[in-house]
């Protein structure tokens, strides 16, 4: 029998890192790195809704993972809710990992499918009936109650959870101080000028972008309108000279879903799916 040993490093702590401080664990045997994991201080987003565990380990030495995810649980509050994910795109087995984290109490939380949209030089016509302004021309504010208004009946389980634990107003400041770099681009019926939604489009690697966030108003819904924010979201990553965009969206979320298909996005040109999962210590 091999023995593992369960080390608690040095906290880390990088002024520059939305997460905050962090507590790093390893595990060795015979001098050789098995498995490390981090206990960060904050969630997905920088915010105080749990913290974000991040293990990983080398294929084959899943006791070794279960430890350090068993040693950054011991060394959480009572109370405290961990969030743990798994991506098909990175982890080499991913049915090992979320075999792993539930044998440690995790549950899943939500289910992502990636999406993937190539610029091939094709057509982007303009969306008809909407015209787009940016953050800087709307201002903060308005778009900040936009946010907040599009939590409303949001079918994204962790967005859904967030606002209504941190509150529409704070999880929608969360939202815009969470992605500097992106575009965040205001919709409106060129006619009316009724509000109709939003979409942020920001770098995910070089020459590739992501949707950030994006939502139609609640009173607005089922009348298309998602489906010129994704075109609008298109043209904006050809304009910012990205070649693709990855994104992705709950997999309850049927016309996010549907959305994307129609809109040139394919779920099968990416390996990219995510599992959420969480557990309260």
């Amino acid at each position: 029998m091999v023995l593992i040993l369960i080390t608690r490093l040095a906290d880390v702590i990088d002024p520059a890192d939305p997460l905050g401080p962090r507590i790093p664990f390893a595990a060795e045997a015979g001098g050789t790195l098995l498995a490390e994991s981090d206990l960060m201080a904050r969630s997905w987003m920088g915010d105080e809704t749990g913290r974000l565990l991040y293990a990983r380990w080398e294929p084959g030495h899943r006791e070794a993972g279960r430890l350090v995810i068993e040693a950054a649980i011991a060394a959480a509050e009572p109370g405290e809710v961990l969030n743990a994910a798994t991506n098909a795109d990175i982890h080499t087995d991913p049915a090992e990992r979320i075999a792993v984290l539930e044998a440690c109490g995790f549950e899943l939380w939500q289910e992502k499918e990636g999406f993937w949209w190539a610029d091939k030089g094709q057509d982007l016509p303009r969306p008809t009936g909407i015209t787009a302004r940016c953050l800087a021309e709307v201002g903060t504010g308005r778009f900040a109650e936009l946010i907040a208004a599009c939590s409303a009946g949001t079918l994204d389980r962790i967005d859904a959870d967030a606002a209504a634990a941190m509150g529409p107003a704070d999880w929608a400041a969360a939202l815009l101080g969470s992605a500097p770099e992106s575009t965040w681009l205001l919709a409106e019926d060129e006619t009316s000028g009724q509000t109709l939604g939003y979409v942020a489009v920001g770098e995910f690697d070089p020459g590739v972008g992501t949707i950030t966030y994006i939502g139609v108003a609640p009173e607005h819904r089922g009348h298309g309108h998602i489906d010129a924010l994704l075109k609008l979201a298109n043209r904006t990553a050809r304009e910012r000279g990205f070649r693709a965009l990855l994104s992705d969206t709950d997999t309850l979320n049927v016309p996010m879903l549907d959305a994307f298909r129609r809109n040139g996005h394919s779920s099968e040109a990416t390996a990219w799916h995510k599992w959420m999962h969480r557990r309260v210590v």
